[in-house]
C-alpha cells in the first residue's frame, strides 16, 4: 500500500513541474481583430471584437478582467528543459492561465508582448 501511495505521490509531482509542450508557442494569426496563439494542447484566440480570449469558441476570460501578461524562466531540470512560460494574471483568480510554453525565451517574449498590445495590458517578468 505504502509503494502505490509513493507512485502516485512520485506522478503528481511530474505532472506539477513544468514540461515541454506538445506543440510550442507559436503565433497562428495576427490581425487588427484577432490574436490566436497555439500554446502546448490548445488554441487561444484573443478577440477585440469579443473584448474577450475564447478557447474552442468558449469564452475563457474577458480583456477587463486581465491584469496583466506573465512571462516566467523554468529552470531546466534532468526531468525537464528549460522553458519560459507565458500566463495571464486574471483579477480574483487563484491561478494564472496559461497560454503556453517554449524552448526560446524570444519567442516567449514576442507572444507575450503581442498578447499585451492586442489587450491593453502590461508585461511582468514573474
Amino acid at each position: 500500500m505504502m509503494e502505490r501511495l509513493l507512485e502516485r505521490l512520485e506522478l503528481l509531482g511530474r505532472m506539477l513541474q513544468p514540461r515541454a509542450c506538445a506543440r510550442p508557442l507559436e503565433i497562428l494569426q495576427s490581425d487588427e481583430w484577432r490574436l490566436v496563439i497555439q500554446g502546448g494542447h490548445s488554441q487561444l484566440c484573443f478577440d477585440r471584437r469579443r473584448q474577450a480570449v475564447t478557447n474552442a469558441g468558449r469564452v475563457v476570460v474577458a480583456f477587463e478582467s486581465i491584469v496583466q501578461v506573465v512571462v516566467r524562466h523554468h529552470r531546466g531540470s534532468d526531468d525537464a528543459p528549460e522553458r519560459w512560460s507565458v500566463a495571464l494574471q486574471v483579477n480574483g483568480w487563484f491561478a494564472d492561465i496559461s497560454v503556453g510554453s517554449s524552448a526560446d525565451d524570444v519567442d516567449a517574449s514576442i507572444a507575450a508582448a503581442r498578447i499585451a498590445t492586442h489587450v491593453g495590458r502590461p508585461v511582468k517578468a514573474g
